[in-house]
């Protein structure tokens, strides 16, 4: 495969399957809604990293399903401390991010990780990018499921690259290089687990220029979110080693 193959092709060619996944969506959807209170718990864990590792920062940050307060009160935090006190500092008194909500099904799961992009954006990089990040969080293509497959993670690294191409002098740039990383990294984890052989090794390739792009950016909690990234064994899904 060809070095030029960039995540739109990736992105191009996985939604030729996009009404099998749509079709299956709507069935997951409609056993959601029957099943919601047994169910919901299974939901979050899916899009979310794999529960049996210690919290970490960039877990918050990106996924928004584990709580600021569960950071806060964790006993066993592996991400730098002096990161994490930076974070907690950053962190608005009356911010929606210290606040605990629970998602009641798929439809609000979506909003709340939509919210909760905007509301990190907001503290990371301040409160003039308010509006520029509401625009992003509300276009980026958030599933309330990944199912363990790359085609999520891969889309939404993709999409911040259309959105860069569109606005190359964007204000939230800086946590977009962040956070394409972050789904890179689950793509490659979810692509090695699918044994998609073509795919994972051109994900690797790109999360480490995108990591390194975010190591370099002068903002401090940027390039310590980023460290934390690479502090991790997995992301999203554990045994599938590093990029």
């Amino acid at each position: 495969m060809p070095l030029s193959f960039t995540l739109d092709n990736i992105a191009i060619k996985k939604a030729e399957s996009g009404w099998s996944m749509m079709m299956q969506f709507v069935m997951r959807f409609l056993i959601f809604t029957v099943f919601a209170v047994g169910l919901n718990c299974a939901c979050i864990d899916k899009v979310t990293a794999e529960p049996s590792k210690s919290i970490f920062l960039s877990e918050v940050v990106f996924f928004g399903v584990r709580s600021v307060k569960e950071l806060k009160q964790g006993n066993n935090l592996e991400a730098g401390q002096k990161c994490v006190r930076k974070y907690f500092d950053a962190i608005p008194p009356k911010s929606y991010l210290w606040l605990t909500n629970v998602p009641s099904g798929p439809e609000s799961a979506v909003y709340a990780r939509r919210r909760n992009l905007v509301e990190q954006m907001v503290t990371i990089l301040g409160e003039n990018v308010r509006s520029e990040a509401k625009a992003f969080a509300s276009a980026v293509p958030l599933l309330a499921e990944w199912e363990g497959m790359s085609e999520g993670p891969v889309a939404e690294a993709a999409f911040v690259d259309q959105w860069l191409r569109k606005r190359p002098e964007t204000s939230i740039a800086p946590f977009l290089h962040l956070f394409k990383a972050h789904r890179l990294r689950a793509g490659y984890e979810a692509a090695r687990a699918g044994h998609e052989k073509s795919l994972w090794p051109i994900l690797a390739r790109q999360y480490k220029k995108s990591i390194d792009k975010a190591r370099s950016i002068a903002n401090p909690l940027i390039s310590c979110i980023a460290d934390d990234i690479e502090a991790q064994t997995y992301v999203y899904l554990a045994g599938q080693g590093r990029p």
